[in-house]
């Protein structure tokens, strides 16, 4: 009975190390994650319509941000707050105090001005942001009207055609890096206007074919004031005119 007890005895007392000893360890983990782990430098990359201050602080956006350990898996279980043009963002740690964010932005192909503000609009025809602000190599597209916009919500035209239309020419003005600064719709045509000389795209037909010629002859109009005229343009018909101002 007595050597009964003994070994009792003898299996709480290693019990009550082993517990001693797990909750020694679990301390100092939780001391060095809150002492190791402070957040001194945060290095962000791919950005360009945002400041490096404004992505640090949509990241950094709570009282416990300064822990390196926290932002990180806070952001890989939680999903990240929508952010007007940023299509994901990706944060790894780089060392205890450093923090890289990847900004992944999302790619803007024109705007419409409706009611004093700049409606924004990505490569599928979705709103992206409205606001006031000029955004640099982005054209204004003169032409379309939409009767109402929405955030995160397709264009609502009438004619579903026109954007369609749309979307493809800028696709086709990306693919070359042509950047006008005014896409103007006039009827079933297109027009795009690039400072003083402006190229005249004509309807949908031989879209692609167009903006290919359209970008093999811009170099040879730099600082040219003008219409370019490839709104005839067919593969019978492969005249283009620049007519000078």
């Amino acid at each position: 009975m007595i050597r009964k007890n003994r070994k009792k005895r003898a299996r709480r007392k290693r019990i009550l190390i082993f517990l001693l000893v797990f909750l020694m360890l679990a301390a100092i983990l939780i001391l060095i994650g809150i002492t190791g782990f402070k957040l001194k430098k945060v290095q962000v990359s791919g950005n360009e319509l945002y400041s490096d201050q404004q992505i640090k602080d949509s990241v950094l956006n709570d009282e416990y941000s300064w822990n390196t350990l926290y932002v990180v898996f806070k952001y890989r279980l939680f999903q990240m707050r929508k952010i007007p043009f940023i299509d994901e963002m990706e944060i790894e740690m780089v060392s205890p105090g450093t923090i890289h964010i990847k900004v992944y932005e999302k790619a803007m192909i024109g705007y419409i001005a409706v009611n004093n503000q700049n409606v924004y609009f990505d490569k599928d025809g979705f709103v992206v942001e409205i606001s006031k602000r000029q955004i640099e190599h982005v054209p204004k597209v003169d032409g379309i009207e939409c009767k109402e916009v929405i955030v995160y919500e397709k264009l609502n035209l009438d004619d579903e055609n026109v954007l369609s239309f749309l979307l493809t020419f800028s696709h086709q003005l990306m693919k070359y890096d042509l950047v006008p600064e005014t896409i103007v719709f006039h009827e079933n045509s297109i027009t795009a206007e690039f400072g003083k000389m402006k190229a005249e795209i004509g309807d949908s037909g031989y879209l692609v074919e167009k903006v290919m010629r359209l970008d093999a002859v811009m170099p040879q109009l730099k600082g040219k004031k003008g219409t370019l005229h490839l709104e005839n343009w067919t593969p019978l018909t492969t005249d283009i005119i620049f007519e000078p101002d």
